[in-house]
């Protein structure tokens, strides 16, 4: 039984280290299974069930208490994750993508000067807030500092933006 807790534990960490490696390069492991079951979490039960399992094997000597203990915990850490972490970045992430979307068209001025094919800053108002960030001119222009703009696109988080 040592051997199962042993293997989980090293194929929980081994993904987690082949994400950390890989990640970057094309999403390898950006898979979705849709729901709750993600490779990430299932990494982390693998990792968190293999390493309780050695410790209560040490404790209580008795393999289904332990495998039972560590699945609970396993399970519960998982749980955990999913609802206090992963659940809130999710919605986060939908909810910014939704407003920055709803931002095409809007009026804004130049706070800092768009130089010829380089990057500035404008503000806008969304909602009852003053809010600012990167800008580009969408022709490749310059764009003086206190120019009203509108929003054309939105491209990596930069505004890119045209004279009024």
């Amino acid at each position: 039984m040592a051997t199962i807790f042993f293997i989980c534990l090293g194929v929980g960490v081994g993904v987690v280290v082949l994400s950390l490696l890989l990640g970057q390069v094309g999403g390898v492991f950006d898979a979705d299974f849709g729901g709750p079951l993600k490779p990430i979490l299932i990494a982390l039960f693998l990792t968190v069930f293999g390493g309780l399992g050695l410790i209560f094997l040490n404790v209580f000597v008795l393999y289904w208490l332990a495998a039972a203990l560590a699945a609970v915990g396993g399970l519960l850490l998982a749980g955990f994750v999913y609802r206090f972490v992963l659940v809130p970045l999710q919605k986060r992430q939908n909810t910014s993508a939704h407003e920055k979307q709803s931002l095409i068209g809007a009026s804004g001025k130049v706070a800092e000067a768009i130089p010829a094919g380089g990057f500035g800053k404008i503000t806008y108002v969304y909602g009852s807030k003053i809010m600012s960030g990167p800008a580009k001119s969408e022709d490749g222009g310059a764009i003086a500092r206190g120019t009203e703009v509108d929003i054309v696109y939105i491209e990596r988080n930069t505004y890119i933006v045209k004279t009024k």
